[in-house]
């Protein structure tokens, strides 16, 4: 038992000077992204202030990259844009909520059901259509919402705009 001490202070011995190095890095990147999530909270509210809500900004970057943009005037209120391109079609979901951690899985997975509903009913193929939940800042979702928006199998991602 001695042995094992001694050979696991000694050990630490060696490493002790990496861990406040470490610490460093990990606060210094905390403070980096709040930094950027305020900096970004700012330019969304002084463009609302201009008239440019982030349905016209999601609108204006896809039109950008070449798509057909569409104001969604169905029934389906869970999607806001429709954007097609060639055999693509992307489904949007704007949320320009001001909490942090106010979108959570459950609002995912409303708006992922609303577009399968949509792909249905339009006779679109699947593997033809991609969702998009767009959103100003990261700080916005929930961890549970970032669990679904990273497993691939839901075929939605996120966009900073």
């Amino acid at each position: 038992m001695t042995n094992s001490t001694e050979m696991i202070l000694s050990s630490l011995s060696y490493i002790w000077h990496v861990i406040p190095i470490i610490i460093f890095i990990l606060l210094l990147k905390k403070f980096l992204t709040h930094k950027d999530n305020k900096k970004r909270k700012i330019k969304s509210k002084e463009n609302e202030k201009n008239g440019l809500t982030l349905e016209l900004r999601t609108m204006k970057k896809y039109e950008d990259l070449g798509y057909k943009v569409v104001l969604n005037t169905t029934e389906n209120k869970n999607i806001d844009i429709i954007c097609s391109k060639d055999d693509k079609t992307i489904l949007i979901k704007c949320n320009n909520n001001s909490e942090s951690k106010s979108i959570k899985a459950e609002d995912i997975m409303t708006f992922y059901d609303s577009a399968i509903k949509y792909i249905k009913e339009n006779k679109i193929k699947e593997k033809d259509v991609a969702f998009r939940y767009v959103i100003p800042y990261k700080d916005l979702f929930h961890k549970s919402a970032i669990k679904i928006l990273t497993d691939d199998s839901y075929n939605c991602k996120y966009v900073l705009v």
